[in-house]
C-alpha cells in the first residue's frame, strides 16, 4: 500500500487547521486524471502512425512483386505494367501510404487483388471468430489463475504451494502449437468435441459455434494462466506481508478472511493492467492458434494472404491487429497509473 500522504503533500491543504479543501482536491484529480489520460491517447496515436509506417513500408519493399504473382509465368510485361497501373502500385511509395492511410483512416483498408473482395469485409467476418476465442481464452485465464494463485499464496510454504509454482513456470515454457496439439490427440476425442474448423453457418449455430472454440480457448489460455497465477500469488504475498493485513491479524481475522477480503482486494487492482497485457498477449496468440486448429479468424486468414503476397489483405489486417494491441497497451497504461496508489503518486 502506498503510505498516506502529508497533509503539506495535499494541495489545497491547510496544514495549520489540518484541514483539506475537497473541491480543490477533486479539481487537482481531476486534472491529473486528464493528463495522464491524454497523455496515454498522445502515444496511442504516435504509436499508430509509426505502425501504419513501419508496416506499410516493410511489406512493399519485400521481394516479390505481386504484379507479377497476379500475372503468372505467362504475363508479358506489358500485362504486368497494367496491373501495376490498375491497383496504383506504379506510383511512388510515399503517394500510395499517404493514399492508403487516408483511407484507412475512414475504415477503409482497400480490396484484395487476388479475391476482390473489401479487406474490411474480411475482417469483420475474420473478427467473428477471433474475438469470442480470445475473449474465452482471457476469462478462462483470469478465472483460474486467481484460483490457483490465491491457493498458491495461501499455501506458500508448503509443498503444494511450491509445486503450484513449478507448475507455473512449465506452462509457460511449452509452446502454443504442441498444447494445441496434446489437447487434440487426448481431449477432442473423449469429450466428442471438435478437433479442426467451425461451423459453415457460424454464430447461426451457437452451440456448435461455442464447442469448437473450447480447444482453442483452453489452448491459449493454458500459458496465459501459468503467467498470471505467478503474478496473482506474488502480489498476494506482498500484501499479506503489509502492515494493515498484520493489524487485521493481530486484532482476531483469521487468516483465510485476511487472505480474500484484504490481501486479495488490494492485489486486485494492478492485477487488471497486467490483463491489459495479457489480452493483447492472447490476440496475437491466436495466430498459431488458428493455424493449429484450422479456424477461420484473423491469424490464418493473414497466413494465408502472406503466401499468396496478398499485401492489400496483410497491411489491412497488420494495422487492425497493431491497432488492437496498442489501444490494450494503453488501456494497461492508463489502468495502472489510476488505479495502483504506488503508481499514481510518482
Amino acid at each position: 500500500m502506498a503510505e498516506p500522504l502529508a497533509l503539506a503533500q495535499v494541495p489545497g491543504a491547510d496544514a495549520a487547521s489540518g484541514t483539506v479543501d475537497r473541491e480543490t482536491v477533486l479539481r487537482t484529480t481531476t486534472s491529473r486524471t486528464a493528463r495522464i489520460v491524454l497523455a496515454a491517447l498522445g502515444w496511442a496515436v504516435a504509436a499508430l502512425f509509426l505502425a501504419s509506417f513501419v508496416i506499410f513500408f516493410a511489406l512493399h519493399t519485400l521481394p516479390g512483386d505481386p504484379a507479377v504473382i497476379m500475372g503468372g509465368l505467362d504475363a508479358t510485361d506489358a500485362q504486368i505494367e497494367a496491373i501495376r497501373a490498375e491497383h496504383g502500385w506504379d506510383r511512388p511509395l510515399i503517394v500510395q501510404y499517404l493514399s492508403w492511410l487516408g483511407a484507412a483512416l475512414t475504415g477503409d483498408f482497400g480490396t484484395s487483388p487476388f479475391s476482390s473482395l473489401s479487406v474490411t469485409h474480411e475482417l469483420v467476418t475474420k473478427l467473428q471468430v477471433t474475438v469470442p476465442l480470445a475473449l474465452m481464452s482471457l476469462s478462462l485465464a483470469v478465472i483460474f489463475a486467481l484460483v490457483i494463485g490465491v491457493y498458491a499464496a495461501a499455501r506458500s510454504t508448503t509443498l503444494t504451494g511450491r509445486l503450484v509454482s513449478w507448475l507455473s513456470q512449465l506452462g509457460i515454457a511449452i509452446p502454443t502449437f504442441i498444447v494445441g496439439m496434446l489437447l487434440v490427440m487426448y481431449l477432442a476425442t473423449p469429450l466428442h468435441l471438435p478437433s479442426t474448423g467451425f461451423p459453415r453457418e457460424g454464430w447461426g449455430d451457437p452451440g456448435a459455434a461455442l464447442r469448437s472454440l473450447i480447444l482453442p480457448a483452453i489452448t491459449l489460455a493454458i500459458p496465459q494462466t501459468a503467467g498470471l497465477v505467478r503474478y496473482v500469488r506474488s502480489a498476494v504475498l506482498e500484501q499479506l506481508g503489509q502492515d494493515y493485513v498484520r493489524t487485521a491479524r493481530a486484532q482476531g481475522m483469521s487468516r483465510r478472511r485476511a487472505l480474500l477480503t484484504q490481501a486479495l482486494r488490494n492485489a486486485w487492482l494492478p492485477l487488471l493492467a497486467v490483463i491489459a497485457l495479457d489480452a493483447a498477449a492472447l490476440l496475437m496468440g491466436t495466430v498459431v492458434v488458428e493455424q493449429v486448429f484450422a479456424l477461420p479468424g484473423i491469424g490464418h486468414h493473414l497466413v494465408a494472404s502472406v503466401s499468396t503476397r496478398d499485401i492489400v489483405t496483410v497491411q489491412g489486417f497488420l494495422m487492425v491487429l497493431s491497432g488492437a494491441v496498442i489501444l490494450l497497451m494503453m488501456l494497461s497504461n492508463v489502468a495502472s497509473r489510476l488505479l495502483d496508489p504506488r503508481v499514481r503518486l510518482r
